[in-house]
């Protein structure tokens, strides 16, 4: 019983003393605050217009992105969660370094296919 009880005592102060090593690391870079807002061409569905703002509410980057229908109301929510996730990325990017907001947002563009689909990458031998 009392090794058991050893055993026991041994591992929980293991587990704490692995959950303070990872405090000890410092916190992760805080992401700055902003958003981002998408405007599209319901009718003929063949444009994006991107639009990053900072904390204060200020226009950062405005930038079309021709050929690409982003719609997040109209895809499974797998693919907005993806689709979100990268334009969230590209804002930190725009926030960071505005001067090259354009080389960033020209980047997400190729990140998409015409379709506003993420593209599917396959494994290659």
């Amino acid at each position: 019983m009392k090794t058991y009880f050893c055993i026991r005592l041994a591992c929980g102060l293991l587990l704490l003393l692995g959950s303070l090593a990872g405090h000890a690391q410092g916190p992760s870079p805080a992401a700055l605050p902003g958003y981002w807002n998408l405007e599209i061409n319901r009718s003929t569905r063949d444009y994006t217009i991107v639009r990053f703002y900072d904390g204060q509410d200020r226009l950062v980057c405005e930038d079309r992105l021709p050929g690409l229908c982003l719609d997040l109301s109209r895809c499974p929510a797998r693919r907005r969660q993806r689709t979100a996730a990268r334009l969230s990325l590209a804002l930190q990017a725009v926030l960071r370094d505005p001067a090259r907001a354009s080389q960033t947002v020209a980047g997400l563009a190729q990140q998409f296919d015409p379709r506003g689909r993420a593209p599917q990458r396959y494994a290659v031998r």
